[in-house]
């Protein structure tokens, strides 16, 4: 935290005044100006449901609906719920955008970070627009890996624990942590154990054994009733492009195991950084486009995997063309001048924005496999501390 603050001593960092400016004029624009800050809005009232012994997901009529997160993000939302209003709604969107911004400063070089910051600033936009946990959620997932990546396996499991809190899917970013040497894999196993099961028990403080109990049934019941949606996802193009009837399991499986078999079959090659960095783009880009949840807001995450893996890689032209093919289907159709009908009946009906990202994934798997293994000989034994490579973070 301390080389965060110093970087913005040092003078010129055009993103980080980008972020905090964005921060600021979004906050003006659902804060003050429009006063519609949707989902802020939700997990504001949610915290207060919560704390008076309410029912958190059938709220009383007249109040918003649809909470979806655990009762302990419902509990943790209490530092930007208390404050007033505007004040409130500045500190939720500053945390989401800096976590992004902290996230990309630390894994990557200064110049290589600048470029991945620029990349994915439409959808962080965006996120913010929506008052969405999304750009908080990459963060803790790209703060999980360069904790992991300096040894530091319980500030790797808080992260990704408190993700998993607020959108499940980022659990899948232990895997992370369960790749590594037998002895760090032992220390962040219990450590995500512990530090999870006592984020889970955070509502004790607020309510009875027996009410924590009801909640979590019913958040799991919620869980199970919105398993059969399609989101913008790999189902959803399946489905309509080709009419494929599989459940979303099987779908999701198949995609697993595409995910980690270049992993599972070349554990040699994990001992490079490079290509530890290179599974963490396609873990990013895969917790999107197979969540059957996905929405426009979620694609921060995704976008967060291709620029860290545009920005590490050898300028090519198409590298270029896939990078500007996923803004032209996930960043501008967003955009207020991009017509609201053409994004609504093509790009998101048809999850063209899905498609996108889908392309650059499986370029990403391909290079999992065909990442060469006279890369190993460059690293040296000065920078293998216990059996591991550090990839520069920043």
């Amino acid at each position: 935290m301390a080389e965060f603050w110093s970087r913005l001593r040092r003078g010129s960092n055009w993103p980080l005044a980008a972020y905090l400016l964005a921060t600021v004029l979004v906050t003006l624009q659902k804060g003050v100006v429009t006063g519609h800050a949707g989902n802020y809005f939700l997990f504001r009232q949610t915290f207060y449901r919560l704390t008076s012994g309410g029912d958190i997901y059938n709220p009383p009529l007249g109040e918003l609906t649809g909470f979806l997160y655990s009762p302990t993000f419902a509990l943790l939302f209490a530092p930007f719920a208390i404050w007033p209003f505007s004040l409130g709604l500045l500190l939720w969107n500053g945390v989401n955008a800096l976590a992004v911004y902290y996230g990309l400063t630390r894994l990557l070089p200064p110049r290589a970070a600048r470029l991945a910051l620029a990349i994915v600033f439409l959808d962080v936009l965006r996120s913010l627009q929506a008052s969405q946990s999304n750009a908080l959620v990459a963060g803790l997932i790209l703060v999980a890996f360069v904790a992991l990546e300096r040894g530091r396996e319980a500030t790797a499991a808080t992260a990704v624990c408190t993700g998993a809190l607020i959108k499940i899917y980022p659990i899948a970013a232990g895997a992370l942590g369960i790749l590594r040497p037998p002895g760090r894999r032992l220390r962040f196993f219990f450590w995500s154990v512990a530090i999870g099961l006592a984020l889970a028990a955070l509502p004790l403080l607020v309510l009875s054994p027996a009410a924590v109990a009801a909640v979590y049934r019913e958040w799991f019941a919620i869980l199970q009733r919105d398993s059969g949606l399609q989101g913008q996802s790999v189902m959803r193009i399946l489905s309509d492009w080709f009419g494929t009837t599989a459940p979303n399991w099987a779908i999701q499986l198949a995609g697993s195991l595409l995910l980690m078999l270049p992993v599972a079959l070349r554990r040699a090659l994990w001992i490079d950084g490079g290509f530890r960095r290179l599974f963490l783009c396609s873990l990013l880009v895969f917790l999107v486009i197979f969540n059957h949840q996905a929405e426009s807001a979620s694609f921060v995450v995704a976008t967060c995997g291709i620029a860290i893996w545009y920005a590490s890689s050898r300028r090519s032209w198409w590298r270029t063309a896939l990078l500007a093919l996923t803004l032209l289907g996930v960043a501008l159709p967003r955009l207020f001048f991009f017509p609201y009908q053409i994004y609504h009946d093509l790009i998101k009906s048809h999850a063209l924005d899905a498609f996108a990202c889908v392309l650059v994934w499986l370029v990403m798997q391909v290079e999992l496999w065909i990442w060469s293994r006279s890369q190993l000989a460059e690293v040296t034994q000065r920078d293998v501390p216990a059996g591991e490579t550090g990839s520069h973070l920043g």
